[in-house]
Formats: structure tokens, sequence, C-alpha cells
């Protein structure tokens, strides 16, 4: 993913844990995430809400869905190619 944002010319922020990163509020174009990271710590669920950044949320398609939870959001289905990941952050980028 991170290879495919950046040829696309996306500066790219990426942690191998959620207790790594950090929101910066105002700083970022979206944040994308596992909804599995969600469902293992109420804590970034709870960071997450109240960041208020917009969300590409990556889902296996099987788990019980968290998106009511969010709000307005993207989601995308694993597995995903780059393509559908790219027009995602586009339309973001648009609505910016």
């Amino acid at each position: 993913m991170t290879f495919a944002l950046e040829v696309e010319g996306y500066h790219v922020e990426a942690h191998e844990s959620w207790r790594k990163g950090t929101i910066t509020a105002g700083q970022t174009l979206c944040m994308i995430i596992d909804d599995q990271v969600l469902r293992a710590s109420s804590d970034a669920l709870q960071r997450l809400l109240q960041s208020g950044e917009a969300v590409i949320l990556l889902t296996d398609g099987m788990s019980p869905s968290i998106e009511d939870e969010l709000g307005p959001i993207q989601s995308l289905t694993k597995p995903f190619n780059g393509a559908d990941l790219l027009g995602l952050v586009k339309d973001l980028a648009l609505t910016a």
C-alpha cells in the first residue's frame, strides 16, 4: 500500500502497530486502518472517533461490520488491488 500511494505522490506514514502511530489532526488526508485493529483495541476506536479524520477501513468482508460506529467512512474489502485503494484516496483528495 505504501509504495502504491507514494508512487502517486502521496506522503505516507506507516506504523507497525496502533500504539506506535499518532493521529495528527488536520495534517492528513485520511487514515487507512484495518478493522481488526479497531476490534482489538477499544482505545484505538475511541481515538479514531475523536480524531475526526477521514477513514478508509480495510475489512475482511466476513466479520460483523463496525462501520456504523464510525460514521461516514470508506471501506475496502480485502483482498484488493492498488487501483481500488488509489481510487478511494483520490476521491477523498478531491473532496478535501
